[in-house]
């Protein structure tokens, strides 16, 4: 595994040690199960997104999926909602914020709105901050879902690696970089790594989170990157000649 790793960095032309964030992939399943609206996370940075929330009950916007911690919150309006969350802001540990609707609350000299904005600024675990915005809407009658999940794909998009160089890489990447290693001599078809990479893939792309998936196979998340930078290099895939000439020393 550490000989397949080495070659493809060699191939790549890439000296420096590649250090990559892993995002965990949306169970489509799940989401749709707990009616949470699922929502990307750069729509969610770039727009406002609107909460909807119901009398009588708490609507979620939980970041559970990004791996992002909450270290701050501020409800413009707190005079019709409240609001908490999963843990304690000085944990480090909070991932959902459950916000509910309450009756009016006169506060001297505030000023109140219909729709109220409300600031959530989150750390990713490479202490990346983020802030997102979102309107908190009133509804009446039947509710439609339970809250939103920010998601870092889109529902029907693959799940995906991010590079060092902040490229992303899917699984069809990873897939065409793991053809590339074993057409060019890189590792032989047959080798156990090999395997464990395909098995990593079905994983994924059944629901399995892609850091999760990398642990029940035992699949450093080091191959799994290095596949998926020579998966996004321009090689072409058949017309690589299958040589000895094309492995590369270790």
């Amino acid at each position: 595994m550490n000989k397949l790793t080495r070659k493809i960095r060699l191939a790549l032309l890439s000296p420096a040690l590649i250090i990559a964030t892993v995002f965990s992939t949306v169970n489509i399943g799940q989401a749709q199960t707990s009616a949470l609206r699922i929502v990307g996370r750069d729509a969610a940075i770039n727009t406002t997104t609107n909460l909807q929330v119901w009398s009588g009950r708490s609507s979620v916007i939980d970041f559970s999926q990004t791996g992002e911690v909450i270290i701050y919150i501020r409800l413009a309006d707190p005079s019709r909602a409240v609001f908490n969350t999963d843990a304690e802001l000085k944990t480090n540990q909070a991932r959902t914020i459950f916000v509910q609707p309450i009756q009016p609350l006169q506060f001297p000299g505030a000023t109140t709105a219909n729709i109220t904005n409300l600031f959530v600024k989150t750390r990713s675990p490479e202490g990346i901050e983020r802030l997102y915005t979102f309107n908190v809407v009133h509804q009446n009658g039947q509710p439609t879902n339970n809250g939103i999940a920010i998601s870092t794909i889109v529902p029907g998009q693959e799940p995906s690696v991010t590079l060092a160089d902040n490229r992303t890489a899917a699984l069809s990447d990873i897939e065409r970089g793991l053809d590339i290693a074993i057409l060019r001599g890189y590792t032989p078809p047959n080798d156990p790594v090999v395997f464990k990479v395909r098995e990593f893939i079905a994983l994924a792309r059944n629901g399995t989170a892609i850091a999760k998936a990398a642990e029940r196979t035992n699949l450093s998340m080091s191959v799994v990157i290095s596949l998926g930078q020579l998966g996004l290099s321009r090689e072409p895939l058949y017309e690589i000649p299958k040589t000895p000439s094309q492995k590369l020393p270790l």
